[in-house]
């Protein structure tokens, strides 16, 4: 049976995803959005070792995930960095230690919803001038 046809008959975005599955959907999501990222920046900037970088991919996880979805945030930012970076165990220690460290000192929150409306409203009303 061809991919259309079965589209024809089942709605597969209508069928939940949960567990595994919702995380492995969300990292594939996160890390092609990363890579993207990554490719802005020269090849001499070091991201890995970049606390800036770091927060942002934490801010990004903490407005992907929810506690219902039973995904341990610190464990799937670390699992980006060693996809991204291929991190060592020493790496991954030091990476650790700094989620713990931007956690702590409460660097790492959503984004305010004011500012997801005014940057709504800004794309807005610059797509219907364009």
């Amino acid at each position: 049976m061809s991919v259309d046809r079965l589209s024809n008959k089942v709605d597969v975005d209508l069928i939940n995803r949960k567990h595994n599955l919702l995380k492995a959907q969300k990292f594939n999501d996160v890390l092609a959005l990363l890579k993207q990222k990554v490719a802005e920046y020269p090849s001499t900037y070091i991201l890995k070792s970049c606390n800036e970088f770091l927060l942002m991919v934490c801010k990004i996880t903490e407005e992907l995930v929810v506690r219902a979805d039973k995904i341990n945030k610190k464990e799937f930012v670390t699992d980006i960095f060693k996809m991204l970076f291929s991190i060592n165990d020493n790496e991954c220690k030091l990476l650790s230690n700094s989620i713990d460290f931007l956690h702590s000192n409460n660097m790492i929150q959503k984004i305010k919803t004011s500012k997801k409306m005014w940057s709504t409203l800004k794309k807005s009303v610059l797509s219907k001038k364009g």
